[in-house]
Protein backbone atom coordinates (compact mmCIF):
# COMPACT_ATOMS: atom_id res chain seq x y z
CA UNK A 1 0.00 0.00 0.00
CA UNK A 2 1.29 3.36 -1.06
CA UNK A 3 0.37 6.50 0.52
CA UNK A 4 -1.21 9.08 -2.26
CA UNK A 5 -1.25 12.63 -2.23
CA UNK A 6 -3.58 14.16 -5.08
CA UNK A 7 -3.08 18.07 -5.02
CA UNK A 8 -6.30 19.31 -7.34
CA UNK A 9 -10.41 18.20 -6.47
CA UNK A 10 -11.19 18.87 -10.40
CA UNK A 11 -12.33 16.26 -12.23
CA UNK A 12 -9.35 14.61 -12.72
CA UNK A 13 -8.46 14.55 -9.32
CA UNK A 14 -11.03 13.18 -7.91
CA UNK A 15 -11.16 10.51 -10.80
CA UNK A 16 -7.05 9.70 -9.88
CA UNK A 17 -7.80 9.67 -6.32
CA UNK A 18 -10.59 6.98 -6.82
CA UNK A 19 -8.79 5.32 -8.83
CA UNK A 20 -5.71 4.65 -6.46
CA UNK A 21 -8.04 4.74 -3.27
CA UNK A 22 -9.60 1.52 -5.43
CA UNK A 23 -5.93 0.00 -6.45
CA UNK A 24 -5.86 0.07 -2.06
CA UNK A 25 -3.69 2.81 -1.37
CA UNK A 26 -4.03 5.33 1.49
CA UNK A 27 -5.41 8.59 -0.29
CA UNK A 28 -5.11 11.93 0.75
CA UNK A 29 -7.39 14.97 -1.79
CA UNK A 30 -6.22 18.57 -1.32
CA UNK A 31 -7.68 21.20 -3.05
CA UNK A 32 -7.40 25.09 -2.49
CA UNK A 33 -11.21 25.44 -2.13
CA UNK A 34 -13.68 24.22 0.36
CA UNK A 35 -16.20 22.12 -1.44
CA UNK A 36 -14.43 19.49 -3.84
CA UNK A 37 -15.86 19.11 -7.41
CA UNK A 38 -17.71 22.50 -7.46
CA UNK A 39 -16.90 23.02 -11.14
CA UNK A 40 -18.83 19.77 -11.87
CA UNK A 41 -21.46 20.90 -9.87
CA UNK A 42 -21.97 24.46 -11.34
CA UNK A 43 -21.68 23.85 -15.10
CA UNK A 44 -23.57 21.65 -17.51
CA UNK A 45 -26.91 21.63 -14.47
CA UNK A 46 -24.40 19.16 -13.11
CA UNK A 47 -23.77 17.12 -16.61
CA UNK A 48 -20.03 17.02 -15.61
CA UNK A 49 -19.83 19.85 -18.62
CA UNK A 50 -16.82 21.24 -17.97
CA UNK A 51 -15.28 24.13 -18.30
CA UNK A 52 -12.55 26.68 -18.02
CA UNK A 53 -14.45 29.51 -17.07
CA UNK A 54 -15.23 30.17 -13.33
Amino acid sequence: MLKVVVIGAGPAGMMAAGIAAKDGNEVTLLDKNDRLGKKLFITGKGRCNVTNAS
